[in-house]
């Protein structure tokens, strides 16, 4: 029963500095924001809360908060926003009972994106936040 928010560690945790690829991390793991949202709405905001509560009941647990964008704008544009995404996931994830300790973030922007992404869908795909867990 408890283990329903709860999201799952080994699928979701990389070494440091490693993260791992899109397709291994678990769906409970990104946060996904509308177009030129910096916001979380509220199915972001249940995921955030869930890794909060994981991480106040594990103070040796640390994660990594990547900002990703789509690649439509400009690429200041692009890391701007992406790192404002990853901050809000930040503040909730302190708000909510994680330590400054457990806590790193920065923006990817798109840096990363895949040009050839073209539908909505793939767009919105990329508009997220991903948590990474260390070792």
């Amino acid at each position: 029963a408890g283990d329903v928010a709860r999201p799952p560690a080994p699928a979701g945790t990389a070494s440091a500095g490693a993260a791992p690829a899109a397709s291994t991390l678990p769906e409970e793991n990104r946060i996904y924001f509308a177009f030129g949202a910096t916001a979380v709405d509220a199915a972001g905001r249940q995921k955030a809360l869930a890794h909060a509560a994981r991480l106040k009941a594990d103070p040796k647990l640390v994660v990594t908060v990547v900002g990703h964008t789509d690649h439509l704008g400009s690429s200041s544009y692009n890391l701007a926003i992406a790192e404002q995404r990853a901050a809000a996931v930040a503040a909730l994830l302190l708000a909510n009972g994680a330590s400054r300790l457990q806590v790193r973030r920065y923006g990817i922007g798109n840096e990363k994106a895949d040009d050839s992404c073209r539908s909505s869908e793939c767009r919105r795909q990329m508009r997220r936040v991903d948590l990474i867990y260390e070792e």
